[in-house]
């Protein structure tokens, strides 16, 4: 289920959706290129809702650079 959605610069480019799981027991970010491709999935066990969409500002924003 979609929480929220951040974007690079605009609404054309790359963006970072912060998800629940169907079971709804973690939150995980998808994070998409210009073209809207999906390139990395990154799971939040554990986590709070706060901290998800913190993690997916800060990409959008880039302070955080994901490795991998």
């Amino acid at each position: 289920m979609l929480i929220s959605t951040y974007f690079k610069e605009n609404a054309h480019s790359a963006r970072a959706e912060v998800m629940r799981n169907t079971a709804g027991d973690y939150y995980y970010i998808d994070y998409y290129d210009q073209g809207g491709n999906k390139f990395y999935t990154e799971t939040f066990p554990g986590k709070s809702i706060h901290y998800v969409e913190d993690a997916a500002e800060n990409w959008s924003i880039n302070v955080k650079v994901l490795h991998g």
